[in-house]
């Protein structure tokens, strides 16, 4: 596995993240319909000694690049590795927003675009070998 986005900042739906979210922590993306990539966190459950099934928190959308390059992988399914990189929160952030930033680690032959390749070259006398 190589890193192909060290950190992607993600669009957040919400103006915090839920206090349980810690740098390290597994995401899933989600690709929707309309194309856009949707960001989801594993919150655990609060019950004592770790009863209860963890939730699922819908954190916020990846940017346009972000979602370009990673949207051929994701429609393949394969196998990447996302992991949460950075948290500001919103205490400490101007606007009173949280930011939230992500890595995402895979093959990057997964996520080169399954499309036939033109040919770079054409035929003429150009590249015709000398005589």
């Amino acid at each position: 596995m190589q890193p192909l986005i060290h950190k992607a900042s993600v669009h957040l739906f919400a103006k915090k993240l839920p206090a349980s979210a810690t740098p390290g922590d597994p995401i899933r993306l989600i690709l929707n319909d309309d194309g856009i990539i949707t960001v989801m966190l594993a919150v655990p459950s609060r019950l004592p000694f770790g009863l209860g099934r963890s939730r699922d928190f819908l954190a916020g959308k990846l940017g346009d690049q972000a979602s370009a390059l990673l949207k051929p992988a994701l429609q393949i399914a394969a196998h990447l590795r996302l992991r949460i990189v950075e948290i500001e929160p919103a205490h400490l952030n101007k606007n009173g927003q949280s930011k939230l930033y992500i890595s995402v680690w895979g093959e990057p032959k997964s996520i080169i675009s399954h499309r036939p390749w033109q040919q770079a070259h054409q035929n003429n006398s150009v590249n015709d070998p000398f005589d």
